[in-house]
């Protein structure tokens, strides 16, 4: 038995990763592998959805495989420090403390 299994995700999945389902039906499949660990290759990726990305993080949590990513592009990278790290939403404009006038 492998010590570990290389994927390429858009082999797997798509060049744009976009559903949460798509995220699931992906680890499902690194479920079933036979190894511990699993690498996961971003190769030729061309865009993340951030619902993507939080179900693939969230999934990798969950499973009980040690997982790697390699070659993950800029924007990939970027979408999961979103995704990991949520700001504070910053209140521009009360609506409730708001009223109406008639002209």
């Amino acid at each position: 038995m492998a010590s570990s299994t290389k994927i390429l995700i858009t082999e797997e999945v798509s060049e744009d990763l976009a559903l949460r389902d798509s995220a699931r039906k992906f680890f499902d499949k690194i479920e079933s592998l036979p190894t511990k660990e699993v690498v996961v290759d971003f190769k030729n990726l061309h865009s993340i959805s951030r619902s993507f990305a939080q179900e693939y993080l969230s999934q990798k949590q969950r499973l009980k495989k040690v997982i790697t990513e390699i070659n993950v592009p800029l924007n990939v990278q970027k979408m999961f420090k979103v995704v990991e790290e949520p700001k504070e939403r910053v209140e521009i404009l009360n609506l409730r403390a708001i009223k109406a006038v008639s002209i």
